[in-house]
C-alpha cells in the first residue's frame, strides 16, 4: 500500500513537472512580450501592453532611432520619423511615466543597441517638479526588466502570459497582423476632441496663492534632469537627442494659473532649458509660442492631450528646425511665453 502511494506521488509530481515544462515551453517559444526574441516568422503579434512589451521591443527589434515619452508620444507615427530622418525607428511610450522610468528604458536601449543615431523624447513639464526617483507605479513587472534568470519563472509559468501566447496563435489564424509602430498605443480614433470634450473632463482648481520657485525646487529640477536626462546625453555624444516639451493646451496653463503654480512651472522650464542646452548633441524644441494651436480646443481631447495631427507636425518642425531653442534665443522665448501665459484672460475660456 505504501509503495502504491509512493508511486502515485512520484507519478503526480512528474506529471505536474511535465505539464509545467509544456506550458513554459509554449510561452518561451511564442514569447508574446518579446522577453527572449523578436516576433517569430509566420506568427502575428498584437502589441498593446506598454510596460510588458516595451522592454522586449527595445532589446530584440531592429532599429536605429527611438520615439519615447509619456502618453503625449503615443500618437506619433514611426513611419513619419523614418521618412523624414531616413531611419528605422521604434515607438515605446510609457503612459504616465516619470523621467526616471523613461530614462531607464533609454539606458537599456543604448546598452543593447550600438546603432542608435536619433532619440526623440518628450519631456513633460508635468513631470518636471518631481523627485528624481519618483515613479508612478508601485507594482511593476520587474522580472521582464532585470537580467536575473530565476525571476523568469514569473514569466514562463504565468497563466495570463500563457493565455497571451495562445492568443498570438488565434490572432494569427484570424488574419491579424503584427501591430506596427504607427498603430501601437495610438488612441486618436477612440476619443472626441474640442471644447465640450475638454470641459467634460477638466476639473478646474480653486484659486490659490502664487507660489515661488524655491531653492528646494531648483535643486529638485536640477537633480531630476541631470540624473534622468542629461547623464545619458553626456555619455552618448554620438546620439542626437531631439527633445521637446509636449504642447499642453491653454487649459493646462489655466490649471497652473489657478493653483498658483504658473510661476514655478515657468521658472522650472527655464532652468531645464539651461541644463539641456549645455550639450551639443541636444536639439531642444518648445511649441508654446504657437498660441493659435495651444488655444484651439479642437486640437485636444482633454486639457493636455493633443491629436496625432500635432504629433505629425512636431516631427516636421523638428526636421525643419522650427521652434528650436538655442542659447541665443531661449531668453526671448521665455520672456515671451511668460508674458503671454501670465496675462492671458483665462476666464474667457469658460464663457458660454
Amino acid at each position: 500500500m505504501a509503495m502504491t502511494c509512493k508511486k502515485w506521488a512520484i507519478t503526480a509530481i512528474l506529471s505536474t513537472c511535465m505539464l509545467l515544462v509544456g506550458l513554459g515551453s509554449v510561452t518561451i517559444c511564442i514569447d508574446p512580450y518579446f522577453h527572449y526574441h523578436a516576433p517569430l516568422q509566420g506568427l502575428e503579434y498584437p502589441i498593446s501592453n506598454e510596460r510588458y512589451q516595451n522592454d522586449g521591443i527595445i532589446r530584440h527589434f531592429p532599429y536605429n532611432a527611438i520615439i519615447t515619452g509619456t502618453s503625449m508620444t503615443e500618437n506619433f507615427k514611426a513611419s513619419e520619423l523614418d521618412s523624414l530622418f531616413h531611419v528605422n525607428s521604434i515607438k515605446v511610450p510609457f503612459s504616465g511615466g516619470g523621467h526616471k522610468e523613461i530614462n531607464a528604458a533609454l539606458k537599456r536601449a543604448v546598452f543593447e543597441n550600438p546603432d542608435i543615431t536619433y532619440i526623440v523624447r518628450g519631456l513633460d513639464d508635468g513631470m518636471l517638479l518631481q523627485d528624481k526617483d519618483w515613479v508612478r507605479y508601485d507594482s511593476y513587472p520587474d522580472y521582464l526588466y532585470d537580467d536575473f534568470l530565476p525571476n523568469d519563472v514569473n514569466y514562463i509559468l504565468n497563466k495570463e502570459i500563457f493565455h497571451a501566447s495562445l492568443y498570438v496563435l488565434t490572432y494569427t489564424k484570424s488574419g491579424g497582423k503584427t501591430t506596427n509602430f504607427d498603430e501601437y498605443a495610438n488612441w486618436m480614433h477612440l476619443v472626441d476632441f474640442g471644447k465640450e470634450a475638454i470641459e467634460s473632463l477638466y476639473k478646474r482648481p480653486g484659486k490659490g496663492n502664487l507660489l515661488e520657485f524655491t531653492k528646494e525646487d531648483k535643486q529638485m529640477v536640477t537633480e531630476n534632469i541631470r540624473q534622468n536626462v542629461t547623464e545619458l546625453i553626456a555619455s552618448h555624444p554620438n546620439i542626437t537627442f531631439y527633445l521637446f516639451f509636449p504642447p499642453y493646451s491653454i487649459y493646462t496653463w489655466d490649471s497652473w494659473n489657478q493653483s498658483g503654480n504658473i510661476e514655478r512651472q515657468l521658472a522650472a522650464q527655464k532652468l531645464e532649458i539651461e541644463l539641456l542646452l549645455e550639450y551639443e548633441n541636444v536639439k531642444l524644441f518648445s511649441f508654446f509660442q504657437n498660441y493659435e494651436m495651444i488655444c484651439n480646443p479642437d486640437n485636444y481631447k482633454d486639457h493636455s492631450h493633443y491629436s496625432e495631427t500635432i504629433n505629425s507636425q512636431i516631427l516636421q518642425w523638428m526636421k525643419q528646425g522650427d521652434y528650436q531653442l538655442t542659447k541665443e534665443n531661449y531668453l526671448d522665448y521665455y520672456n515671451e511665453i511668460h508674458d503671454f501665459y501670465r496675462n492671458y484672460d483665462y476666464e474667457s475660456l469658460f464663457l458660454p
